[in-house]
C-alpha cells in the first residue's frame, strides 16, 4: 500500500540513488591511485557493484521461489553493510573528491557548461514527460506484480497466474526485481519508480560514464574531452530514425534493462578495457569487471553474451598484441558469471 503524498518518498528515493552508491563506488576507488579517484567514478562503480551483487543475491531466491520481502531485507541488509563499511574506511576522502569535484566545476569552460545543461535537460525531459512503450506490459508490470503478491517473479504479468516453468529469457535477468525492490522499500509506485526517477537518474549515469571514456580518451587534453563529449550529446539527440539506436535507447527508454546494458554497461565495458589492458591496472579494477560481468547478466538476456564477448574481444587483441597470457586468463574469470548463466539458460529453455 502506497501512502497518500508519495512526493516525500520520491524525492527520499532520488536521493538514495544519488548517495548511496556514490559511498558504495568508494570501495574500489579507495584502492585507486589518487589521480584516479573522483566523484563520477565512485558513482558509477557504485551502481555496478550494486546491480553486480542483486544479481548474485536475487538469483538463488528466484529458483527457490521466495518472497520480496526476504529479498529486500537481504539485499537492503548487504547495501547497508557495505555503505557503512565504506563510510569507515573512506570517510577521508569524502572531502578531498567534493573539493575536486568543485575545482573541476569551477574551471569549467563555455562547452563543458553547454554540455551539462544539455545533459539536464534531457534528464528534466525524463521527469516531465513519459514516453509509453509496449515492452512495459512485461517489464513494469512485472516490477508492478512483484510488489503486490510479494513475489519475485513467480507470477506472469500478463495473465495473474503463477508460472509452472520459469521462462528461460527473463528469468536470469532479474532487473524488474531491482525496480520492485526499489518500489518496496521506498514505498513509490513501480510505474513512478521506472518511468520518472529510475529513468532521471540512469541517464546522468550514463553521461558520467561517457564523461569518463572522454577523460580516459583525452587524458591531457580536457578540452578535446568536453568537445567529444559535446558531440556524443549531439549524436544520441539526433538519433531517432529508427528504435534500434544508441540514443533511442538511452534518451527513450533508459529505464529498461537492454537500454541499460546498451547505454550503460557496454560503455562501462570499453572504459574498463582501456584500464585493465593499459598495463597499470589493480586488483581492484579486476573485482569491478567481475561485478560488471555480473551486471550485464542482470539487466538482459542480451548482455549475458554480449558482455562477455565485448570483455573477450578486447583481451584477445590485448593477448594477440602483448604476448601476454595472465591478463586473458583473468578475462575469462571475470567471465565466468556469463558462462553460468548461458549454461543455466541451456538447462531450463
Amino acid at each position: 500500500m502506497y501512502i497518500d503524498t508519495p512526493t516525500i518518498n520520491i524525492a527520499a528515493l532520488f536521493l538514495l540513488l544519488l548517495t548511496v552508491p556514490w559511498i558504495v563506488g568508494m570501495l574500489y576507488t579507495r584502492f585507486l591511485p589518487e589521480e584516479r579517484q573522483g566523484c563520477l567514478l565512485s558513482w558509477a562503480a557504485g551502481y555496478i557493484i550494486l546491480w553486480g551483487l542483486f544479481e548474485m543475491i536475487a538469483l538463488p531466491l528466484i529458483f527457490q521461489r521466495k518472497s520480496l520481502s526476504l529479498l529486500c531485507i537481504i539485499y537492503g541488509g548487504t547495501i547497508c553493510l557495505l555503505a557503512v563499511a565504506a563510510l569507515v574506511l573512506s570517510w577521508r576522502d569524502l572531502a578531498r573528491m567534493v573539493r575536486g569535484s568543485a575545482a573541476s566545476m569551477k574551471g569549467m569552460s563555455p562547452v563543458g557548461l553547454g554540455n551539462l545543461l544539455l545533459i539536464l535537460g534531457q534528464a528534466y525531459i525524463y521527469a516531465k514527460y513519459m514516453h509509453i512503450d509496449e515492452d512495459d506490459a512485461f517489464y513494469v508490470g512485472a516490477a508492478s506484480t512483484a510488489v503486490a503478491t510479494d513475489t519475485i517473479f513467480s507470477v506472469n504479468p500478463y495473465t495473474g497466474a503463477e508460472y509452472g516453468n520459469l521462462p528461460s529469457r527473463y528469468v536470469l535477468s532479474p532487473f524488474f526485481s531491482f525496480v520492485a525492490f526499489l518500489s518496496r522499500v521506498s514505498r513509490v509506485h513501480p510505474a513512478i519508480t521506472a518511468h520518472v526517477v529510475l529513468a532521471v537518474i540512469l541517464v546522468l549515469v550514463s553521461y558520467s560514464i561517457y564523461a569518463l571514456v572522454a577523460k580516459k580518451l583525452f587524458p591531457e587534453n580536457r578540452k578535446y574531452a568536453e568537445y567529444f563529449l559535446f558531440f556524443l550529446i549531439l549524436v544520441l539527440m539526433f538519433s531517432g530514425y529508427t528504435v534500434y539506436t544508441q540514443g533511442m535507447f538511452a534518451l527513450v527508454r533508459i529505464w529498461q534493462g537492454k537500454a541499460v546494458f546498451c547505454g550503460i554497461l557496454a560503455p562501462m565495458v570499453c572504459l574498463m578495457a582501456f584500464q585493465l589492458f593499459s598495463g597499470q591496472a589493480v586488483w581492484a579494477d579486476w573485482c569491478l569487471t567481475f561485478l560488471l560481468m555480473c551486471a550485464c547478466c542482470m539487466v538482459s538476456s542480451m548482455g549475458i553474451m554480449l558482455g562477455a564477448i565485448m570483455l573477450g574481444t578486447f583481451g584477445l587483441v590485448y593477448t594477440a598484441r602483448e604476448r601476454k597470457l595472465k591478463p586473458l586468463v583473468y578475462t575469462a574469470l571475470c567471465c565466468l558469471p556469463n558462462l553460468v548463466c548461458a549454461g543455466i539458460y541451456l538447462l531450463v529453455r
